[in-house]
C-alpha cells in the first residue's frame, strides 16, 4: 500500500515539474469537456420542465382539424362535453400571438380560476376584471412596465390593457414573454368570439377511451382532434430530439478537432520522459510500476480538468444563463437568455466526463510509455 501512495505522490510531483504540459493538457480537456456538460445539464433542465409541464396538464386536448392542423373549437359543444361520464374539469383557451409595439408576445386568455399554479406573482396580482393582464418579467423589463401602466397591441389598438401583476422568472422557460388575461378579452383582442383555440379535458384514470367514444358522438361529420399527454409528450420529444440532434453534430465536428490535439498535448516533451523512463529502469524499476507511475499522473490530470469543466459549466449557466449553446435547446431566444435557464447537473455526465478525459489522456500517453519501459535503459536515455 504504501509503495502505490509513494507512486502518487511522485506522479503529484512529476506533473507540478512539468507544468507547462499539465497546463496544456488541461486546456484541452477542458475545451472539449464545458461544451459538454453545460450541453447535458441544459438539456436535461428543459427536458425535465418539459416532461413536469405535460404531467401536470390535461388528460386530454381537443381542438377542430383544418387543412391537418388544429382549428378553433366553438363553444357551443362546452356543455355537452361537460356531461360525458368521467370528465371532471373543462377548460376552454385561447392561446395565440401578437406584437406589443416590435415584440412577440404570446397571449393566454383563460377563466382566473384555471390560471396554472405555476404562475406565480412576484408582484401585483392576478387579473379580475375587464382589460386587466399579467405580463412575463421579459416583457415587463423590456417595455419598463410596471403595476398600473397601460398599453394597446397591434392586433386590437382600440382595446387598452392594464398590468396588474407580473409572474417569477423561475415559473417557467415559456413564461418570459408570456401574457395572462381572461378569456373574453383574449377574444376580443384577436376577433374570435365563442371560440377556442383548445379545450382542455381532465378525467378520471381509465375513462380516456370511453370519452373518446362520446366525443366522437357528440361531433359526428365535424372534423375535430383529439390528443392524450402521450401525444403531446411525442411532439415534444421530437423536436428537443432534433435540437439535440443539430449541437451533437457540431459538437462531433469540435470534438473530432480537439481529440487529435489532446492525444499530442499528453505526449508533449515525449524525448524527457524517454529518458526519465530510461533512468527509472536502471534504478532497478519494474515496467508494471512505470505504467502505474504513469496511470496516475493521467488519473490526477484527468480529474483536475474534468473538476475544472464542471465548475466552469456551472459558472456558464449560473451567471451567463447559458449563453451562446442555449439556442440549440429552446427555440426563439436571444444570445444571452433573459430568464432563468434550466438546468441539472447530475453526477452520471460529469463522472463520465472525468472517464472519458482519462480515457484520451491514458490513450495518448500510455502506448508511449509502454513502449519507452520496454527499450533498453541505454536506448532510452539516448
Amino acid at each position: 500500500m504504501n509503495k502505490h501512495i509513494n507512486l502518487l505522490l511522485l506522479a503529484t510531483e512529476n506533473l507540478l515539474r512539468h507544468r507547462t504540459k499539465t497546463i496544456v493538457v488541461c486546456l484541452c480537456i477542458i475545451a472539449i469537456l464545458t461544451p459538454f456538460i453545460t450541453a447535458i445539464a441544459i438539456s436535461d433542465g428543459v427536458r425535465t420542465q418539459s416532461q413536469t409541464s405535460v404531467e401536470k396538464g390535461a388528460d386530454l386536448y381537443l381542438t377542430f382539424d383544418e387543412f391537418g392542423r388544429n382549428a378553433a373549437v366553438p363553444l357551443k359543444y362546452l356543455d355537452e362535453i361537460k356531461k360525458i361520464f368521467g370528465v371532471t374539469k373543462v377548460i376552454p383557451r385561447i392561446i395565440g400571438r401578437g406584437f406589443l409595439q416590435n415584440k412577440l408576445a404570446v397571449i393566454v386568455g383563460i377563466d382566473k380560476q384555471n390560471i396554472p399554479e405555476s404562475v406565480d406573482c412576484i408582484s401585483g396580482r392576478i387579473f379580475e376584471k375587464t382589460n386587466e393582464v399579467v405580463v412575463g418579467h421579459d416583457l415587463a423589463r423590456h417595455f419598463h412596465l410596471n403595476i398600473g401602466d397601460q398599453f394597446s397591441m397591434r392586433a386590437q389598438q382600440r382595446k387598452t390593457f392594464t398590468v396588474v401583476g407580473f409572474f417569477s422568472a423561475d415559473s417557467s422557460i415559456w413564461g418570459s414573454s408570456l401574457m395572462f388575461m381572461s378569456f373574453k378579452d383574449a377574444g376580443e383582442l384577436f376577433g374570435k368570439q365563442d371560440v377556442a383555440t383548445d379545450i382542455q379535458i381532465y378525467s378520471l384514470p381509465g375513462h380516456n377511451s370511453e370519452i373518446a367514444t362520446d366525443l366522437h358522438d357528440i361531433f359526428q361529420n365535424e372534423p375535430y382532434r383529439l390528443q392524450d399527454k402521450h401525444i403531446v409528450e411525442l411532439y415534444f420529444k421530437k423536436g428537443f430530439m432534433l435540437k439535440e440532434g443539430i449541437f451533437t453534430a457540431l459538437y462531433i465536428v469540435a470534438f473530432a478537432l480537439g481529440v487529435p490535439a489532446i492525444l499530442v498535448a499528453s505526449g508533449f516533451g515525449l524525448s524527457e520522459r524517454k529518458r526519465e523512463i530510461g533512468i527509472m529502469k536502471a534504478t532497478g524499476w519494474h515496467t508494471l510500476e512505470v505504467l502505474e507511475l504513469i496511470s496516475f499522473e493521467q488519473l490526477l490530470i484527468s480529474l483536475l480538468g474534468a473538476t475544472i469543466a464542471i465548475a466552469l459549466s456551472i459558472f456558464w449557466v449560473k451567471w451567463f444563463n447559458g449563453a451562446f449553446i442555449a439556442q440549440f435547446f429552446i427555440a426563439e431566444i436571444n444570445i444571452l437568455p433573459k430568464f432563468t435557464l434550466p438546468a441539472r447537473f447530475l453526477p452520471l455526465p460529469c463522472l463520465l466526463s472525468f472517464f472519458f478525459a482519462f480515457l484520451l489522456t491514458m490513450v495518448g500517453s500510455v502506448y508511449s510509455s509502454w513502449r519507452a519501459s520496454t527499450e533498453s535503459p541505454v536506448v532510452s536515455m539516448k
